[in-house]
């Protein structure tokens, strides 16, 4: 099961444009693997400049090596769960299923030891309690339909019924719904339903503790539903549930909020990295405001895009950015760059 499940996971890279229309291929490098972590959510005070923190490499190598076995773990029992409704990019009779793709990823060695001094954990086993994003899968929807996703939740409910997953904690993240003048929401930005978060969690509340489920509204936007769950030698590992165009996003927030941060990122992208500077001066707070407006809107944009079904796909644009912020800030601009550092890489690594 498992190999059959890998081999249906489909390879974002071929996704094409729809026949007729002359777009180049869209990427979502962060999928197979994700080379960024699962969770990037505010930003984090940066040690890595000082020795006294974190851990050396050699440790966060160690880690690293557990991660991965704890990985193929929760590839076999995703695997079990949900390969029958994951589309294979090669056979048109599966385009009706929910799930574009799944994908996994190992924190790397680099990430661990950076993430380790800015957090001030000391040791493998600090790592291992606290660090919850060393293993993530990454469960992207065609159409993420509030229908398809309680149908998911759903498995991942009898899956916990049946000890195949043992989860840890919820997070529903989505904007508050927009409600009319008399209180009523009048539209949602929920992925699921709240009978089939209230399922999942009773059925994880069965097997033992009561888990906490977070419902939050990001500064950001984001959109996406995170299972922390119980994985082998100790690690919490993390599967995230959104849809292809919150993805698509997600992709290139991720470079702007870790420049931000002061973060690392894949010397590839150094170009953008510089393109991303004025993002890095926290003392331009209209900047930094006016920007997590154009994200948050950005965001709820790619919401409401219709799912494209079937294996071509239309590239299309991200919201553009106002007129009065830089426009090499706009996303369509940082998705550009990004991918001719992705055609320049891969040419260099021939």
């Amino acid at each position: 099961m498992l190999a059959a499940f890998n081999t249906i996971i489909p390879s974002i890279r071929s996704i094409q444009s729809r026949p007729g229309v002359a777009v180049p291929n869209h990427r979502y490098s962060n999928l197979a693997p994700l080379p960024y972590d699962t969770v990037s959510f505010g930003a984090s005070e940066k040690n890595i400049e000082n020795k006294k923190y974190g851990v050396n490499f050699a440790t966060a190598k160690q880690v690293n090596v557990i991660a991965k076995d704890s990985e193929k773990y929760l590839k076999k029992q995703l695997s079990d769960i949900f390969s029958d409704i994951v589309r294979d990019p090669d056979d048109p009779t599966t385009f009706d299923r929910p799930i574009e793709a799944v994908s996994f990823r190992t924190k790397s060695a680099e990430s661990i030891k950076e993430k380790s001094a800015s957090r001030k954990f000391f040791n493998v086993q600090e790592i291992k309690s606290h660090m919850t994003d060393l293993v993530g899968a990454r469960l992207i929807f065609a159409d993420a339909s509030k229908q398809n996703i309680d149908k998911a939740v759903l498995r991942l409910a009898d899956a916990e019924a049946n000890n195949k997953l043992k989860i840890l904690e919820i997070e529903n993240y989505r904007p508050d719904p927009i409600l009319d003048e008399d209180g009523k929401v009048e539209k949602s930005y929920d992925y699921a339903s709240p009978k089939a978060l209230t399922k999942l969690k009773n059925e994880c509340d069965k097997h033992g503790s009561i888990i906490p489920k977070r419902d939050e509204d990001l500064p950001t936007g984001y959109m996406a539903l995170h299972f922390l769950v119980q994985l082998p030698n100790g690690l919490t590992g993390e599967i995230q549930m959104l849809g292809t165009d919150v993805a698509e996003l997600k992709e290139i927030e991720d470079l702007c909020y870790k420049t931000k941060a002061g973060k690392s990122v894949d010397k590839k992208y150094a170009p953008v990295a510089k393109m991303l500077q004025p993002l890095a001066d926290k003392s331009d707070t209209i900047l930094q405001n006016e920007y997590m407006r154009y994200t948050r809107d950005a965001y709820i944009v790619q919401r409401d895009k219709e799912p494209q079904i079937g294996k071509h796909k239309l590239q299309t644009k991200f919201l553009e950015i106002p007129d009065y912020l830089p426009k090499e800030l706009d996303f369509n601009v940082i998705d550009n760059k990004m991918r001719e550092c992705d055609a320049l890489s891969k040419k260099d690594n021939k």
